[in-house]
């Protein structure tokens, strides 16, 4: 995945000339040239910032017509975070390494580069439209749950006990990232009163703010390497039907990708994605979907009263993240509407399964 022309370049500089040279050294296009090319916004990610492009090309279908491309974003708190945190590094790692390794229903990617600051990158991948996309504020249904569920469990068991993987240093950053967050997450939670007071319900920030006497101990749930984990896999980061319907479901945004408890994506994405009321009358049964789906996949060694209490203790995750992403990344409009759903359906999620009391009990 290199050019011959700058592999980074910021996007107004996504022009023919670089896309001819770009797709040629990917081996996607093997004659003629890009003669014209638009972009426009897409996506709802507050990390970085993503575009559909449209290209035209001197011999008709010499080329993909359209292709999403992925940069780091122009807004100072989300670029900051995206370097701090290491995820846009991990994000191109992923591609360049993984993708096409693993099990999972992801877009191809056509050139992943990522500039020495560690902050600037290009990610050009296969545009998987027409797609569905559920607003994660609306939430999805039980069935798209189900083929979601699928997918989560598919990465597991396709990375599960891996020792290769577990021993990659670049795929420790998530773990490493979440118990610095974690160490600081007594004085995150006192600032929420004055900072988001007029956002996020006081019950629900208590709720979150039981994770600080037990530090240590979920520090230990989080660094236990079992398998990849998406760390990241809700609503937004989703494309239903893709690819025209020929995909149930491809999966999205891969910064946050580490080794560590998989099963922290099913208790992630069923309580960010679902609404309150469809997690609990589906749950139970979604987790056994995914035990199932786990154990198709060859492993042995989680029986599904162990994937029960890994989804309740797991559960603190979301809640966690939520917290901790509402002062991340910019605050817009629909950002705050989505932290305030987020926080609300995952303070919900851990008092149903009494998830503190677990972690407690370790």
């Amino acid at each position: 995945m290199t050019t011959t022309t700058e592999p980074v370049v910021p996007l107004d500089a996504i022009d023919p000339g670089w896309l001819t040279a770009t797709l040629r050294a990917a081996g996607t296009l093997r004659e003629g040239s890009v003669t014209a090319v638009t972009h426009e916004p897409c996506g709802t990610g507050q990390l970085a910032d993503s575009y559909r492009f449209h290209l035209s090309y001197d011999a008709a279908g010499a080329g993909p017509e359209t292709l999403v491309g992925k940069f780091a974003s122009v807004e100072e708190t989300s670029r900051k975070f995206g370097q701090e945190s290491g995820y846009y590094r991990t994000e191109i790692r992923f591609y360049q390494e993984l993708a096409s390794t693993l099990p999972v229903v992801v877009p191809t990617p056509v050139h992943a580069a990522l500039a020495a600051n560690e902050i600037d990158f290009v990610l050009l991948m296969e545009d998987m439209a027409p797609a569905r996309i559920v607003d994660q504020i609306e939430g999805c249904s039980a069935d798209e749950a189900a083929v979601v569920v699928e997918q989560a469990a598919a990465l597991h068991a396709g990375s599960w006990r891996d020792d290769r993987l577990a021993a990659t240093d670049w795929l420790g950053g998530t773990v490493a990232s979440f118990a610095h967050v974690t160490d600081g997450f007594g004085a995150l939670v006192a600032s929420y009163p004055e900072t988001y007071g007029d956002l996020i319900p006081e019950a629900d920030v208590q709720e979150a703010s039981r994770l600080v006497d037990h530090a240590d101990a979920w520090k230990a749930v989080l660094a236990e390497p079992r398998c990849l984990w998406h760390s990241d896999l809700r609503g937004d980061n989703l494309l239903f039907d893709a690819n025209g319907g020929e995909v149930p479901v491809a999966v999205l945004d891969w910064q946050g990708v580490g080794y560590g408890q998989g099963t922290i994506d099913l208790a992630y994405f069923l309580g960010t994605s679902l609404t309150t009321e469809t997690r609990q009358a589906h749950e139970r049964d979604l987790v056994r979907h995914y035990h199932e789906a786990l154990v198709a996949g060859g492993v042995t060694d989680v029986d599904a009263e162990q994937c029960w209490n890994d989804y309740r203790l797991h559960a603190i995750h979301p809640l966690q993240t939520g917290i901790f992403g509402l002062g991340a990344v910019r605050r817009s409009e629909r950002g705050d509407r989505l932290w305030r759903t987020w926080i609300a359906r995952c303070a919900q999620q851990t008092r149903d399964l009494d998830s503190f009391a677990l972690l407690a009990a370790r």
